[in-house]
């Protein structure tokens, strides 16, 4: 079962690095090129410090200067550490060479290792979907695999999130191998295992700081457990806050300055970014992923059972929710549905699983639905959508609130608008593959559960 599960991911893996190279974004905005000059510093200088990137600092809040007075970036080291290898490959497969120019200005000194690097969210992204793929074959069984990876990889956002520069792909990665280390952990009883589980959420705090939240998760995935268990488990959590703030330290000469706060960032007391996680027609998740709908009937059925992984999970996906629905800037900026929920997919595309598989009819239209979803931005950049929106007349709040003003719908428009010329390259090859292990992968599921049903009513009878 564990080579059939290793040979499926391999397959899947290939495939979503197919899926993910098509219709590439690579950097996209400010934030992508900090991360990216930050990769490049910490491979060519060996230095956390990006001096050369003043220039765009003094136009948006990118980091803050550190005690020598240098500027720092606001951002956690994984993104870039990610990246700094893909440079590095890039750099000693093609030595020397001209720099990386981004809006005018050199950011990294090879572009050859810059160009290599942008694809860092390609190797993660179909790194995630393989683990999907094997976690969910052993934990569910092979029918229900494919269908989590496929609605993961071609009807979420993660389908974009792939395909650019953000680190929201490398969290995902670290929330992923948390909840599976955490699986094992439950099942055998393994202290060894929740340390490993605290581990991966540090993973996944490096990408993104905020990861932490879902560690309410180990809470539950703890409780009932013995003393030194829990001390095991604390010692790992604590190593964790203390590599976080030996970054800041680092940095900043600040155990507590993580660079954010400067730029108007931070949390409130506010409902509205939990309203608009769920209800919101340019961020709800259940817009751009329906899929994910069926989180409702597996949390049920979790309380009910009283399953003490799925609990864990539960609590995990309600932490990170209620966290990031109390930051100032909820919406992500200029993003194209819940950025700051796409670590999340995941974990929920492998909790929901079997959902998926059970309610085969729902689930397909569910899926391809997200498919709809997310065609529209193969051949249109949503930063760019954002920007002809917004010089347009229509205001961002519109943009994500509205409906007939929505991104969403801005996006489509500009998909159409880029006419049959644009669609006869990456984009329309993008949208076919996608469409293709859609499809293939809820065939196979409901062929394969069919098959079981007239066995297992034998059995029964």
């Amino acid at each position: 079962m564990t080579t059939r599960s290793a040979l499926r991911a391999a397959a899947c893996v290939a495939a979503s690095l197919l899926l993910f190279s098509l219709a590439h974004l690579g950097v996209q905005n400010c934030d992508d090129a900090a991360m990216l000059a930050y990769a490049g510093a910490l491979w060519d200088r060996r230095t956390l410090a990006i001096p050369h990137m003043e220039w765009l600092d003094e136009r948006v809040d990118i980091g803050r200067r550190g005690r020598d007075g240098q500027l720092y970036s606001k951002y956690g080291l994984g993104q870039p550490a990610a990246a700094a290898l893909m440079y590095g490959a890039g750099v000693l497969s093609r030595p020397g060479g001209p720099p990386l120019i981004w809006a005018g200005y050199p950011i990294a000194d090879s572009l050859a290792g810059g160009s290599l690097a942008q694809y860092t969210n390609v190797v993660l992204g179909a790194l995630v979907v393989g683990v999907v793929v094997y976690a969910a074959s052993e934990w569910h069984g092979s029918d229900v695999a494919w269908l989590a990876a496929s609605a993961l990889a071609a009807a979420s956002p993660f389908w974009l999130a792939a395909r650019g520069f953000g680190s929201e792909v490398g969290c995902s990665l670290g929330l992923l191998l948390a909840t599976i280390a955490a699986e094992r952990a439950v099942q055998r009883g393994s202290t060894l295992g929740l340390c490993a589980s605290v581990a991966a959420l540090g993973l996944a705090a490096l990408f993104r700081p905020s990861a932490l939240a879902y560690g309410a998760a180990l809470l539950v995935w703890l409780w009932g457990r013995p003393t030194k268990t829990w001390v095991a488990a604390g010692a790992a959590f604590a190593a964790v806050v203390a590599a976080l703030s030996a970054y800041n330290w680092v940095r900043y000469g600040s155990l507590l300055a993580s660079g954010y706060g400067d730029g108007g960032s931070g949390f409130v007391p506010q409902l509205v970014g939990l309203a608009g996680y769920l209800v919101a027609p340019g961020r709800a998740l259940a817009v751009f992923a329906p899929w994910t709908v069926l989180l409702v009937p597996w949390g049920l059925r979790a309380l009910r059972n009283r399953s003490r992984l799925e609990m864990g999970i539960l609590a995990g996906l309600v932490g990170f929710l209620a966290v990031h629905g109390a930051w100032r800037e909820w919406e992500g900026g200029w993003a194209y549905g819940p950025r700051l929920l796409v670590p999340l997919l995941p974990v929920i595309a492998l909790a929901i699983a079997r959902d998926l598989a059970s309610h085969a009819v729902l689930a397909g239209v569910l899926c391809a639905a997200g498919y709809a979803l997310q065609v529209p931005t193969l051949a249109a950049d949503p930063i760019v959508t954002h920007e002809i929106a917004l010089n347009a007349g229509t205001t961002f709040r519109q943009l994500v609130w509205s409906v007939d003003r929505s991104i969403v719908a801005w996006q489509i428009r500009a998909a159409v608008d880029a006419g049959l010329h644009r669609w006869a390259s990456g984009p329309g090859t993008a949208a076919l593959v996608g469409f293709g292990c859609l499809a293939a992968s809820w065939l196979r599921s409901s062929v394969l559960r069919r098959r079981r049903e007239p066995v297992s009513a034998a059995v029964s009878g």
